[in-house]
């Protein structure tokens, strides 16, 4: 007798749907003409289905009920939803910018607007069109490390027009502000970076986004509404702020932004009395990331008169470097698909298909939604937590490859 499972028909699929009834009505989706076609191949069965005139939530909730039952058909090994409700905006696009680099911190005090300018310029002095974004609206200091001015000028078309200098394109809440302080909420907040952001007549490969430290409001938003390629993290070696900034790329990662690595800032100093060499925050801090750079304590860092310091030079180099050797995730032809798919029936597939995963096997996936609503399923099913790579392949869609942990496959890096 054999094991193999039949293919379901079109007639048992349709038959399924059937038991689906119509929210407040006494049909069933078929009957109402909600279902406008049925494809199965390879066992993945394709319903269009025609729910572009409800409310949202009805939709989802519908379409939830659909996929369920024709889940419920022998030999169905998955089902894809192509929805005509509009699909959700999950990345706002900034015009003018080619790619996206967040300079984050864990808390204030360490040097993160000097690395975010002295980096910015770093990758321009090799000619490349390089943003400055001051996002930190509680404390603006671009402005003064540079030495510019506002107000911002408009572009013929009405845009915030960026102030050249040094080889950038800077804006900075702190050049609309008029040094007044910024009582602004956290939703007001965000709103304000947001529309200056993409209102700014950007004309540039790389934007370096200075965020404000911490996980607050400004940062979450900023994280789930803009497509970030890559994110550098300042801390000093201290063991807390090395404890605090792991808990930060946490929910960068979450939200499938790439960690790039961390500068250790005020790593160290040479005693200008005696010559040597001090650490007063201790070295070799526990971080879950490569070090892209170590940075003394020399005041000559914090400049920008003249050239670039040849750390940021380097810096610059190594950022550049990273983010071409970014993992890149392949889409496989038997990648899952979840776009369009219900959160609850999208959580309840991913538990499926990573339970039936072998050690040392992958699970590639992709998705509409923020990553980390996906995999942070996962957290409570592993004895071992999975290792998952993420690629941001256009607005709103990520492909993930989650890999079920075995000491002895090849790891690679998120």
């Amino acid at each position: 007798m054999s094991d193999e499972v039949t293919e379901p028909t079109e007639d048992a699929v349709r038959e399924a749907l059937r038991t689906v009834s119509v929210p407040g009505g006494d049909q069933d989706v078929l009957t109402a003409g909600l279902v406008q076609s049925v494809t199965i191949a390879d066992g993945t069965v394709t319903v269009a289905p025609t729910l572009s005139g409800m409310d949202p939530a009805t939709a989802d909730a519908l379409a939830d009920r659909m996929r369920t039952a024709v889940l419920d058909c022998g030999g169905v090994e998955q089902v894809r939803m192509e929805s005509d409700a509009p699909e959700p905006d999950h990345g706002t696009v900034v015009p003018g910018v080619d790619r996206i680099v967040a300079v984050a911190s864990a808390k204030g005090g360490v040097g993160k607007t000097t690395v975010a300018t002295q980096l910015a310029r770093g990758l321009a002095a090799s000619g490349e069109q390089v943003g400055l974004f001051d996002a930190d609206v509680y404390g603006p200091n671009t402005p003064d490390l540079l030495s510019i001015d506002g107000p911002l000028d408009s572009t013929d078309d009405g845009r915030a027009e960026p102030v050249e200098v040094d080889g950038l394109q800077v804006v900075s809440v702190g050049l609309i502000a008029n040094d007044e302080p910024m009582a602004w909420r956290g939703a007001m907040a965000h709103e304000a970076v947001e529309e200056l952001l993409t209102d700014a007549a950007w004309d540039v490969d790389t934007l370096v986004l200075d965020l404000p430290p911490g996980t607050g409001d400004i940062v979450l938003t900023t994280l789930q509404s803009f497509p970030v390629d890559g994110a550098v993290f300042v801390t000093t070696p201290f063991p807390t702020a090395a404890s605090d900034t792991e808990r930060s790329m946490a929910l960068f990662r979450e939200e499938g932004v790439p960690v790039l690595g961390a500068v250790l800032n005020m790593a160290g100093f040479t005693c200008p009395t005696c010559g040597d060499e001090h650490t007063p925050f201790g070295n070799n801090p526990d971080l879950s990331t490569n070090v892209l750079a170590e940075l003394p304590l020399d005041e000559s860092l914090r400049s920008t008169d003249g050239a670039v310091p040849a750390d940021f030079r380097d810096l610059g180099e190594t950022v550049r470097a990273t983010l071409a050797d970014r993992t890149t995730v392949t889409v496989p032809e038997s990648a899952l698909d979840l776009r369009g798919v219900p959160d609850r029936a999208r959580i309840e597939q991913v538990r499926a298909e990573f339970d039936a995963l072998a050690p040392g096997e992958s699970l590639h996936l992709l998705t509409d939604t923020q990553p980390g609503n996906v995999t942070g399923v996962l957290e409570d099913i592993a004895s071992v937590p999975p290792r998952v790579a993420t690629e941001q392949k256009g607005s709103g869609l990520w492909a993930l490859q989650i890999a079920k942990s075995d000491p002895d496959t090849i790891e690679f890096s998120a």
